[in-house]
């Protein structure tokens, strides 16, 4: 019975081993983009909302060595509100058109805000991934840090967001390859123990 389980065990290593090789992933992003605008960010009883941010641009930087540069199209930020940011509700925090192709950047989670000083309101970061509507880049975790330096309409926010580093797909074969590896050493120890 024990070597059924085992020889179970070694063909879902082997099944997933050759899924992971043969399969042609679809590329990460990779790269920080840097956006700003207006709009009315505040934060209140540990709550941040950026709302009615009005569309424009002073920066922008999209770097990916091994892909070329996404080319900066029409940008769209979303208003948003941390209270309303939840794994089962993803929030579209901006949003990047590029002929057909549209580059999200979607938020599950939120982290604690910061102190607003001086000039500045204070800043929050937003956690998940990119989404490219058009499927040329697989969905990538990332983080965008919001800060602004005010309150009302016409105050500056900067969303600057940062790809996280997701494994090549060398790398996930090689884990697949020693997992198998693993797995032999395991029978043999295990036959010599019988």
């Amino acid at each position: 019975m024990k070597n059924c389980r085992n020889l179970a065990l070694l063909g879902a290593v082997l099944v997933a081993s050759a899924s992971v090789a043969s399969a042609t992933p679809l590329p990460p992003f990779t790269g920080e983009i840097v956006l700003s605008g207006c709009g009315a960010y505040t934060q209140s009883g540990g709550v941040a909302t950026l709302a009615t941010p009005n569309d424009g641009i002073n920066n922008y930087n999209f770097a990916s060595p091994t892909l070329g540069n996404f080319a900066p199209g029409t940008i769209t930020y979303d208003s948003f509100s941390t209270a309303s940011i939840a794994p089962a509700t993803p929030v579209t925090i901006f949003s990047i058109l590029d002929g057909s192709d549209t580059l999200y950047f979607m938020a599950t989670s939120s982290g604690t805000l910061g102190a607003s000083s001086g000039s500045s309101n204070g800043s929050v970061d937003l956690y998940d991934y990119f989404y490219d509507s058009s499927a040329l880049f697989a969905n990538t975790l990332g983080e965008v840090d919001v800060s602004s330096n005010g309150s009302t309409s016409l105050a500056g926010f900067h969303e600057d967001a940062f790809v996280a580093t997701t494994p090549e797909p060398s790398s996930l074969i090689l884990l697949g390859t020693g997992m198998f590896g693993v797995s032999g050493l395991f029978f043999r120890r295990h036959r010599r123990t019988v």
